[in-house]
């Protein structure tokens, strides 16, 4: 991250730290010459916090759709939805407690919320960061089982309920030492001087080494191995499909429907992943590069550089919705249906629609 606004926060903490946001700040960032950042005017910091404000609303509403659909809905609840409402319960939780926080925490360079999000927040960012990852690597293994041994059982709810549990107690796991090491302190604030000091919320419980190491590790368990399986995973798939042909019988005209469906199935799966890796690839070479050339902090516009490729990051929380209304027919009809609903409760009737209503309940009242 920016020399102040990266190292500070150490919101990214070198990877996917970032992605986990520690929200901490480094000694050597405090004591760096701030007066080389480029000073934010107020009207980008206004452009800023509106970009920032609407990916969160529309991640939150976009992603309670999806829920209130698989919820609602009982042709919808099939084994892949059931994975994609998860994706959708981390990006909500993404929108609550990373985007507004932590944009908020490294804007003002302090931490003025209460002490205990200085441990919770980066925490939850981290566990929500890797339920979406895993979730996405479930999804990519599922539909590698259908398709490549489609004469195998399919894989249950009960068994798709039960790795869901499984991705959240594992993710709850490796997001643990975020919940350990961020604490609350006084630190000296160099821009008044005066030995005034400010509260930041930064790693005071494990050794940097130690904690320079495991984000090294979380990052290439977060983001480059699962995307490596995937990729490796959905290659194999389209290879199958490409070279599966239909049976010359009867019912080739049906086996040609669910090909074609699956198809789109696939389809849509890896342009949610691909949206995935191309949200968070400038975050993730930001934190690589600052350690191999440090001194990309020292560049006066890093604080810019690295809040755009920040909002970039958080933005994918936003996308899925979009892509599901538009690319899969039976959510495109649940979500046309949903906001007919809502419309309708708000919309008002004509003169003739009030007096049916008016005659029916006199004729069966």
């Amino acid at each position: 991250m920016p020399p102040q606004v990266s190292e500070t926060i150490d919101m990214s903490n070198n990877t996917l730290q970032n992605i986990s946001m520690s929200l901490a700040v480094s000694n050597d960032t405090i004591n760096s010459n701030s007066d080389l950042l480029y000073d934010v005017p107020p009207s980008i910091i206004a452009l800023l916090s509106f970009f920032y404000g609407a990916i969160s609303l529309v991640a939150i509403s976009g992603n309670f759709c999806v829920l209130l659909i698989v919820a609602t809905s009982r042709r919808m609840r099939t084994v892949t939805n059931c994975f994609i409402a998860n994706l959708a319960v981390a990006d909500v939780i993404i929108a609550m407690f990373a985007v507004p926080f932590q944009f908020q925490a490294a804007l003002l360079q302090r931490w003025l919320l209460p002490p205990f999000m200085c441990a919770f927040c980066p925490f939850v960012q981290a566990l929500s960061v890797n339920v979406s990852i895993i979730t996405l690597t479930a999804i990519a293994l599922d539909r590698y089982r259908a398709v490549v041994y489609p004469l195998k059982a399919k894989t249950s709810k009960l068994s798709a309920k039960v790795a869901i549990m499984a991705i959240w107690v594992f993710s709850a796991l490796a997001s643990v030492p975020y919940a350990i090491a961020l604490r609350v302190t006084m630190v000296p604030d160099v821009q008044i001087g005066n030995d005034t000091t400010k509260p930041f919320c930064m790693n005071i419980h494990i050794s940097p080494f130690v904690w320079k190491v495991y984000n090294h590790v979380l990052v290439t368990l977060q983001y480059f191995v699962p995307l490596f399986l995937i990729s490796a995973v959905y290659i194999t798939i389209a290879v199958k499909l490409k070279c599966s042909g239909t049976p010359g019988n009867t019912q080739c005209e049906r086996d040609s429907n669910i090909m074609k469906n699956k198809k789109k199935v696939i389809k849509m799966l890896i342009l949610v992943v691909l949206l995935f890796a191309l949200c968070w690839m400038p975050f993730q070479l930001y934190n690589v590069l600052q350690e191999i050339l440090p001194e990309i902090n020292k560049y006066k516009y890093i604080n810019v550089i690295w809040f755009c490729c920040h909002w970039l990051a958080m933005s994918n929380s936003c996308y899925n919705p979009f892509i599901y209304a538009i690319y899969n027919e039976r959510f495109n009809t649940e979500f046309k249906n949903k906001f007919k609903c809502c419309m309708g409760l708000f919309r008002r009737r004509s003169p003739v629609e009030r007096a049916c209503d008016t005659t029916l309940s006199s004729r069966y009242g």
